[in-house]
């Protein structure tokens, strides 16, 4: 056992150890020292916001705490879903969040307080103050955070999306010295001509990840009233926590802006990942862009949902499957948070303001090597595109076609493997196509799998060729947590057709190919209840090899006729690869491709069998749960103010255990059927869930109905539906 492996773990040990102090995150590391202020203006009637409810602009700013006189660029944090009104457990030693009446009264029941969702961030904007940025965390708790959706907005990330473009119209009136809603005091520092707002940067959590891109395209909208109020603002990159997508009748993609999407692989709230699907349509779009944005993933083993917001200190997740967790069940993970300073702070860095120093973004691309500070704390994959498609990416390969043709029609080419193409994992866009190769120890022992092209392709213009690519589970390899190299390697050639073949080139040059990762399985028993089991959720996402095609020499490039993959010493494997494409941007250095290469993962990766998570034991006779359906008519809900529509049915749900605000929409199941959506109650011990009577009318009569929420609790069950 080596010294650095010591270190490492006494650091992490230290770190989960203290988990209640109130700051984890050293001093900043840039050149300013930092310091913040506040703005607060409560229960408001915003009609470009909301129409049907009041909001507060509520925010924290950090910045530089001496101000030159130079307009600094700007970063606007909003949080995600969560509950508004919280108790402090002396047992947990942490705030519980379980109450839901200041999103509707604007105040909590006595002995709560208002969840401060804005300030979990602190630790990142503080970081990013340090180096000349003028940081506004934006608290959405009145109106909107565990607020009723409306119709094409349930998930209220349209609604989300305006309330920061509202918090920038404030911000631009007073960097103008104009507006009906003068500075406060708390602000702490004049902000006339502080602000360069043709600089801004959006970081969103969750729901809020979907708000930014509702911020994005609402600005752009023909119409729009916010560029009048905005004055030159210019959105340049847009970086997401652990986003949900799909919440609005709006597909809401980060187009002409740098978007980068940071993925725990242990997230318990957000479980399907939906932010993969938002990079998914980046390289599936079709559209000219233009601009010179780069876009990308960044997949953290061992991390979880909501320990990046610290002021959410109880787990969405029970534990990781795979690697080690990073966060604990109750307080806050300074590794954790490490992940995302080591990352968004170099992509703001890299791609915001008039001085962006576009080095930074050089670790976001797989042939780089990481910063040391990440890897010693865990693995992380990349996905990566370094330009919309167009002049600068072509795409080659995308697997469109019935196995056994390129999407050109052509035949391809197998030898000792079985090749399927088919819809990639379930974290990926609907239509997000790979081919999935695989072989046993059976197999002939030279295996290939190869794409011709007739004609031949010149390559000649081009640089890199990049795919993406992923590892399902095969064999025994997701029985134990993956090792130092990765569970599978293999190579990739060029022929040409003059008959010769180029150097084989294998994906462990750069990139460490590993098992599936994800949330442990776990069983909730209770003497004379049925057991409830949690099965694992390994993911098996996407993620980018770059090859030179410098290193794939000893061929003509300007007659390439196939493309060859080759599993020689492999007994067996199954691995996806898609999107195959060719770039005109230059690939890293030979030295430093060497250096990322020799990167280590985490070395608290111990080499042993997995083990199951504890078995927790909940009684659910005490969770006294109740169902009743209420029938109401159209015009039962005119009165109420909803807008005019069929009559709907409400399935009430209660319980004495608190229902927690999640960022996914909760899922009530009712026999095989699946109704998604719903809204707590104040309390936070009722839920309604409304559906159309149509909907209603098909839902089993006599099915046993549950609840799901957070992937860490069990589900609440409610017993036979009676209608």
């Amino acid at each position: 056992m080596t010294l650095k492996f010591l270190l490492k773990s006494a650091i992490f040990a230290l770190a989960t150890a203290c988990t209640i102090l109130p700051s984890l995150v050293e001093a900043a590391d840039g050149p300013f020292e930092v310091t913040t202020g506040s703005y607060k203006f409560l229960a408001r009637d915003e009609p470009l916001v909301a129409t049907d409810r009041k909001v507060d602009l509520w925010a924290e700013v950090y910045r530089p705490k001496t101000l030159s006189g130079e307009s600094l660029p700007v970063a606007v944090f909003l949080h995600g879903n969560h509950a508004t009104c919280g108790v402090y457990d002396k047992t947990l030693q942490v705030r519980q969040d379980i109450g839901t009446l200041y999103t509707t009264e604007g105040r909590c029941e006595a002995g709560q307080v208002v969840v401060p969702s804005h300030l979990g961030y602190e630790y990142v904007a503080k970081e990013l103050a340090s180096w000349g940025y003028i940081v506004v965390s934006i608290n959405a708790n009145r109106g909107i955070t565990a607020g009723e959706g409306v119709g094409g907005d349930f998930g209220l990330n349209l609604m989300r999306g305006r309330l920061i473009l509202r918090h920038l119209a404030l911000l631009s009136d007073w960097n103008r010295g104009t507006g009906q809603i003068p500075a406060p005091a708390t602000l702490k520092f004049d902000p006339r001509s502080t602000m360069d707002l043709s600089q801004v940067g959006l970081m969103g959590h969750s729901r809020g990840g979907e708000g930014t891109r509702a911020a994005l395209q609402q600005f752009r909208d023909e119409g729009s009233p916010f560029p009048a109020l905005i004055g030159g603002l210019s959105i340049k990159s847009i970086f997401e926590i652990g986003p949900v997508d799909g919440q609005t009748d709006r597909v809401l993609n980060a187009n002409g802006v740098n978007s980068m999407v940071l993925l725990p692989a242990c997230d318990g709230d957000v479980t399907s990942l939906d932010g993969m699907k938002v990079f998914d349509r980046t390289v599936l779009n079709t559209t000219p862009d233009t601009s010179k944005t780069i876009h990308g993933t960044v997949y953290v083993w061992g991390t979880n949902h909501n320990a990046y917001n610290t002021e959410w200190q109880q787990s969405d997740a029970k534990g990781c499957l795979g690697t080690d967790s990073l966060f604990p069940q109750n307080g806050r993970s300074k590794p954790q948070q490490l992940t995302a300073v080591q990352t968004l702070v170099p992509f703001f860095r890299g791609t915001v303001g008039a001085k962006a120093d576009r080095s930074l973004v050089a670790q976001f691309d797989p042939v780089n090597p990481l910063p040391d500070v990440l890897t010693d704390i865990t693995n992380v994959d990349r996905g990566y595109l370094p330009a919309p498609l167009g002049e600068t990416v072509e795409k080659l390969e995308t697997f469109s076609q019935p196995a056994g043709f390129s999407d050109a029609r052509v035949r391809t080419t197998t030898r000792g493997v079985e090749v399927v193409n088919q819809n990639a994992s379930f974290e990926h866009v609907l239509g997000k196509r790979v081919a999935t190769v695989s072989w046993t120890a059976d197999s002939d022992r030279s295996k290939l799998f190869q794409i011709n092209f007739r004609p031949a392709k010149d390559m000649s213009g081009f640089k890199t060729l990049s795919f993406r690519t992923a590892l399902r589970c095969f064999g025994t390899i997701c029985d134990y947590p993956a090792s130092a190299d990765g569970e599978l390697s293999y190579g990739v050639r060029l022929l040409d057709e003059n008959g010769q073949t180029s150097n084989t080139v294998l994906t462990s040059r750069d990139v460490r190919i590993s098992r599936p990762v994800g949330l442990a399985g776990w069983t909730f028993t209770f003497p004379g209840w049925p057991d409830f089991v949690f099965p694992p959720v390994l993911h098996s996402p996407l993620y980018t090899v770059e090859i030179p095609l410098s290193a794939l020499s000893g061929v003509d490039l300007r007659q390439i006729k196939a493309l060859r993959f080759t599993f020689h010493g492999q007994e067996v494997g199954t691995v996806d690869i898609a999107d195959i494409m060719l770039l005109k941007t230059d690939p890293a250095p030979a030295q430093a491709i060497a250096q990322a290469s020799a990167k280590s993962p985490s070395a608290w990766m111990a080499a042993a069998k997995v083990q199951a998570v504890s078995m927790s034991q909940h009684n659910p006779a005490a969770d006294a749960n109740t169902l009743t359906i209420v029938r109401k008519p159209a015009a039962a809900r005119a009165a109420s103010g909803a807008s005019p529509a069929a009559p709907t049915v409400d399935i009430v749900v209660t319980s004495k255990r608190h229902f927690p605000v999640t960022d996914a929409l909760p899922q009530l199941r009712i026999g095989d059927k699946l109704v998604q959506g719903g809204k707590i109650g104040p309390n936070g011990k009722t839920m309604t869930i409304a559906v159309p009577v149509a909907t209603f009318n098909e839902l089993p009569a006599g099915a046993d109905v549950s609840l799901s929420l957070l992937a860490s609790a069990p589900p609440w069950r409610f017993g036979p539906l009676r209608k």
